[in-house]
């Protein structure tokens, strides 16, 4: 390209710090490989051929793109821009996931978002697929491909109407099997910890009403329908309405939520960051005190 915009092996040898014997080579080494002339050689001038010209064009084209790559991935570094695919459970996202993503997009507006709610199932299949970068969740089944990083110990807390008949501070799980019970789907981390600790209690556990979203328990506790063990993060703080929240005695009942990626996988600056944003406004905000 310097033989080219400069006319001559002369001009070019010095812009490039070579000697004009060593750039003449260096053409004719590439005119052989191609297999056409790519200058027009005289005493006066060099000039291109039409198959020079054609080469030209194209590595002028390859040069330019590799100068917006270049820029991109600067501006990618210093987190100018970006995109995060984050994957969540309904029991995150709703309350404390908000605030994380709008210090996010205030500090680094030219980072895009993207967020999957679903199932852990879903979560985990979107992780192996690359479809998400990383997920905020609890562990959840055989993920020895996943790697955890724990970023909060979220205990369970008892949810009861408030007209129940329960004056105490905590309840057992004994206690609480004598009402009728809510609960999410079988394929929810949630319910498969609240399973195991009443197994381990000795007791039955058969849901009267089975749905999706914790908010939707919530409301049918407040209406009366019975009563619910859920993570102490998804239930919102302030005065409740309708329902009460009752620490669980013995406590112990906790799950832990991580930042889950794939083993090995390493994020790019932009989801490092929302990584990083989201693990402090979980460990700053994420657990308030049951009744």
């Amino acid at each position: 390209m310097a033989v080219a915009d400069l006319g001559s092996f002369s001009g070019a040898s010095a812009r490039l710090h070579r000697s004009p014997a060593a750039v003449s080579t260096h053409v004719q080494q590439l005119e052989a490989e191609l297999g056409v002339r790519l200058f027009d050689r005289t005493t006066r001038r060099v000039a291109l051929t039409p198959e020079g010209r054609l080469l030209l064009g194209r590595c002028r084209t390859v040069m330019a793109e590799l100068d917006d790559v270049s820029r991109e991935l600067g501006d990618r570094s210093q987190l100018r821009r970006g995109h995060v695919s984050l994957g969540t459970v309904p029991s995150i996202s709703g309350l404390h996931l908000p605030a994380a993503l709008a210090e996010l997009k205030t500090r680094h507006p030219g980072i895009t978002l993207e967020l999957h709610e679903g199932s852990m199932s879903s979560i985990h299949h979107d992780l192996r697929e690359r479809t998400t970068d990383f997920a905020i969740a609890a562990e959840f089944g055989d993920a020895r491909d996943l790697s955890h990083q724990p970023v909060l110990s979220d205990p369970f807390v008892a949810v009861l109407p408030k007209n129940a008949r329960f004056e105490g501070r905590s309840i057992s799980l004994p206690e609480l099997a004598r009402y009728d019970q809510l609960a999410q789907p079988r394929d929810t981390a949630v319910r498969a910890s609240v399973e195991q600790a009443f197994r381990a209690a000795g007791l039955a556990f058969s849901p009267t009403i089975e749905v999706a979203h914790h908010q939707t328990v919530l409301n049918m506790v407040a209406a009366g329908l019975g009563v619910a063990v859920l993570p102490m993060i998804c239930v919102p703080t302030g005065p409740q309405r309708g329902y009460r929240v009752v620490a669980l005695r013995p406590r112990g009942l906790a799950r832990e939520i991580c930042i889950i990626t794939v083993r090995g996988k390493m994020l790019s600056p932009a989801a490092a960051e929302c990584a990083r944003l989201i693990a402090g406004t979980l460990k700053t905000h994420g657990t308030h005190r049951a009744a």
